[in-house]
């Protein structure tokens, strides 16, 4: 028995549909045929962003509330004042299991009712519990580093030899062996392939994640993989051109990456198989959500360069913040991120007024909580000219350059309101009839803010007043 939230990050209702529909024998045909299913809208306002939005669906309160809006931000003040749902039911006595869900850093003061903890891939540290976790996230926090706008065909072998000396241990299959093992030699024939890796790093934290799930069996587990919506993003336009106007695509290009969807795709339906199995033969219940969706970006072009802060340390070099008053933070490309040790660094970071690159400005934000995050927005550039006032300076000297993108790709679908969420119960009767488009089952729309109150009755457990009293979980 138990409840299991696979968290597919921003996955729209025309996505699940489309593979639901066109592949019937499915995991997403069954979930698709067999579950209750929920259009969910995010109750933020303002620009969507996923650090937002689960903390939104994770909390029962909007931004205008928690007032979460960057990766790394303090967190202490809105744990106290509105606790995730894992916090609240793991206080209450229930059995929790955490495994990357965004913005869970750090790990809880109190364990005491956690099965399992790993935080999310832009965690300021390694912890996880129980420790032996920490070697996986010591190595896939070294793999977000090094994997920016473009992926590398590089390891951090150090971390990655000390996770694989743990990793069967952990729970990593042989099966998952060998797909990684078939990734490396692929990228030897077709240097495309290099971009699955943003996709093998969840195949390789599902494995862990399901062997905690099966050792322990917490009353109630979160497992998040962002895989499927970093390949939206790209390649939206190879699976639904028609969202597009004709002709705004290279034809080879869309052949190029038609099969990127379609592989994150395969793994997702992979993995949930492996939880529906897992719920049929346990009686456990599977929630399948998204805290907001993606849709077609119609009016951008194809990306071949951007300018990125490819090497921090010479830039907060040139403007001479020494190197002891600051820290990185792990964060999305383009954005760079540094917490300030001393006042004296926003103070430097003003000399960015002063630099040009092609006539536009390395922009600086204050978050919420202190620190710099910055960020430069220049696309499809065959050259840089970079001045500081009147002295016109190499790029690299300051650690800009102009990437050459690996796919060419923008962002060809961005963040929209609605996403899914599916409750199944195996309990319910299977069907062999295969569903066709017009007898698929209605999306009841619902809001996020519902999913917290509903998980919480679900466990019979008060819910806070500040929150809905909505129960999408009945039996």
């Amino acid at each position: 028995m138990g409840v299991i939230v696979y968290e597919l990050n921003e996955i729209p209702q025309k996505v699940f549909d489309f593979y639901a529909l066109s592949h019937p024998n499915s995991a997403f045909a069954k979930l698709r045929q067999q579950s209750a299913l929920f259009q969910t809208h995010t109750a933020d306002v303002g620009s969507l962003s996923p650090w937002v939005t689960w903390p939104t669906m994770h909390r029962g309160v909007s931004n205008i509330e928690h007032e979460i809006s960057d990766l790394g931000q303090d967190l202490s003040r809105v744990n106290g004042e509105f606790p995730n749902i894992y916090t609240l039911l793991a206080q209450q006595g229930v059995k929790v299991g955490v495994f990357g869900s965004l913005q869970s850093y750090p790990l809880p003061d109190n364990l005491d009712n956690f099965a399992f903890y790993v935080p999310d891939t832009f965690a300021a540290g390694d912890e996880c519990f129980p420790e032996a976790l920490s070697a996986f996230q010591r190595f896939n926090l070294s793999m977000v580093q090094a994997n920016g706008r473009n992926v590398s065909s590089g390891i951090a072998v150090k971390d990655a030899a000390r996770f694989i000396q743990k990793s069967i241990s952990l729970g990593l299959t042989s099966n998952t062996f060998l797909k990684l093992s078939n990734q490396i030699v692929s990228e030897r024939f077709n240097s495309d392939r290099v971009v699955r890796r943003r996709t093998s790093q969840a195949e390789i934290a599902f494995d862990l994640y399901f062997r905690q799930l099966a050792t322990t069996r917490p009353d109630v587990s979160f497992f998040f993989t962002n895989h499927l919506a970093s390949s939206m993003h790209r390649y939206w336009p190879t699976i639904f051109p028609e969202d597009y106007e004709a002709g705004k695509f290279d034809e080879s290009w869309r052949l190029q990456w038609s099969g990127e969807i379609p592989h994150a795709v395969k793994v997702a339906n992979y993995q949930l198989q492996k939880l529906l199995d897992y719920c049929d033969k346990t009686g456990s219940e599977l929630i399948v959500s998204s805290s907001m969706g993606q849709g077609a970006v119609t009016n951008v072009e194809p990306v071949e360069t951007q300018v990125l802060i490819t090497n921090l340390t010479r830039l907060m070099n040139y403007l001479g913040v020494n190197r002891a008053d600051w820290e990185p933070r792990l964060s999305m490309a383009p954005r760079v991120t540094v917490s300030p040790k001393s006042g004296t660094v926003k103070q430097q970071l003003n000399k960015l007024k002063n630099i040009t690159i092609n006539g536009q400005h390395i922009t600086v934000f204050e978050t919420s909580t202190g620190d710099l995050r910055l960020d430069v927005n220049i696309h499809n550039q065959d050259s840089l000219a970079v001045y500081d006032n009147d002295l016109n300076i190499e790029p690299k000297l300051i650690g800009i350059d102009n990437v050459h993108l690996q796919d060419a790709s923008g962002s060809y679908a961005y963040h929209i309101p609605e996403g899914v969420l599916l409750h199944y119960t195996p309990c319910q009767i299977a069907s062999n009839h295969i569903m066709s488009e017009q007898e698929a089952k209605v999306w009841e729309p619902v809001s996020v803010l519902d999913f917290a109150p509903s998980l919480l009755s679900k466990f019979n457990k008060p819910i806070p007043s500040y929150m809905e009293k909505e129960n999408l979980f009945l039996s």
